[in-house]
């Protein structure tokens, strides 16, 4: 949906600026959010995959033993083995957000940490790791591509 390009105009003060149609404003309480590793995407939000339930987050799958990061400052409401899901991290972030981050091997922060926006969560484990990122407004699953500034 990005606008064709605009010719270069014969008189420079001419030049006008496209408007980007479809830009989500950063929301209250989350002013940026980034993807916690480098990877391919396996499963896409609201993605169905024979019998699994709908996806509520994004897959991806990154490089072994690949740093994963924190996709927005918050603090660590819960860093932590869970079944099923190796180990995860739940962010809490400002104005009702949370961010749950799994599939991380070793973690590299505790329950109670401020953490800073591209800080270390971990890493990811080795063979096939698949990392998990899932993005909640009280408690709705949220699609977090939409606010992903550059990919």
């Amino acid at each position: 949906a990005l606008p064709g390009p605009i010719m270069r105009p014969a008189r420079p003060e001419q030049a006008r600026v496209v408007e980007a149609s479809q830009f989500t404003p950063p929301p209250a309480g989350l002013p940026s959010y980034m993807l916690p590793v480098t990877g391919r995407l396996l499963t896409g939000f609201g993605e169905d995959a024979p019998g699994q339930a709908r996806s509520s987050g994004l897959v991806l799958v990154p490089r072994a033993n690949a740093q994963v990061v924190a996709p927005a400052p918050g603090r660590g409401a819960f860093a932590g083995a869970y079944p099923g899901f190796d180990r995860i991290v739940i962010i809490e972030h400002e104005g009702g957000w949370t961010s749950l981050v799994t599939g991380i091997a070793r973690l590299d922060v505790v329950v109670g940490d401020s953490i800073v926006a591209g800080s270390p969560l971990g890493i990811a484990p080795p063979g096939a790791p698949r990392v998990m990122v899932e993005l909640r407004r009280n408690g709705q699953p949220v699609n977090p591509l939409q606010y992903i500034r550059s990919l």
